[in-house]
């Protein structure tokens, strides 16, 4: 559920390795990349370290505990490190402290903080006719900056912009109409993300279904 992946750094030549200083000497940083004030569940960042000790490992924690899986980092000639981290929230939002130590030295380590939210819409009236206006209500999209839906009904396809995204983790509140009055009978697959094209594997999503039967 916390996926978390190596990405090697290039070893620097011996001569220009003889010329760093000792990881012991420098105080150890942890980093994220892209930087933002938050991040969608599902959202794939970069965790940085440096000042670690060289060709040692790096134990990962989130909120004081490992991470399920794998949850150390091999470092480089230089005592850097680049992992690859899978965000992941339940429901809401929450700011999650990741620390990084050093398997060798304890007292080298360092910690970063972000918040990242769960990405949910909810739709009003959840029954009615095909056509009806709905109230949409969005958060936890930071990968903005606007929230489209992808109907699809067989091979039926239509892409709908619902509207710009605000906030750091990205929400709106607005109306709009997901479907035709006269939308023949079936069930369509709504997917909420925010990219103009359907792609079903988009990492930051959320689906709905709805049912369009035979009218009284």
């Amino acid at each position: 559920m916390y996926p978390l992946r190596m990405t090697r750094s290039l070893a620097v030549a011996a001569g220009v390795a003889a010329l760093a200083l000792p990881s012991a000497a420098s105080a150890a940083s942890l980093t994220v990349s892209p930087q933002k004030p938050c991040y969608s569940s599902g959202e794939a960042v970069n965790l940085l370290g440096t000042g670690f000790s060289p060709f040692g490992t790096v134990n990962i924690t989130r909120d004081g505990t490992p991470l399920p899986g794998r949850s150390d980092l091999e470092t480089d000639a230089n005592g850097a490190f680049n992992g690859v981290l899978t965000l992941f929230q339940a429901r809401g939002s929450q700011a999650k402290t990741y620390a990084a130590t050093d398997a060798t030295d304890s007292t080298l380590t360092a910690s970063t903080q972000i918040t990242v939210s769960a990405p949910r819409v909810g739709l009003k009236p959840a029954n009615g006719a095909p056509g009806r206006l709905m109230t949409i209500t969005a958060r936890g999209f930071a990968t903005g900056p606007t929230l489209w839906a992808h109907v699809t009904r067989g091979v039926s396809k239509r892409n709908l912009k619902i509207g710009r995204l605000r906030g750091a983790c990205g929400g709106l509140k607005t109306r709009k109409r997901l479907l035709p009055r006269d939308a023949p009978l079936g069930v369509y697959r709504i997917q909420f993300d925010t990219f103009r094209r359907l792609k079903p594997s988009r990492p930051v999503q959320d689906r709905y279904t709805i049912t369009v039967t035979g009218r009284a």
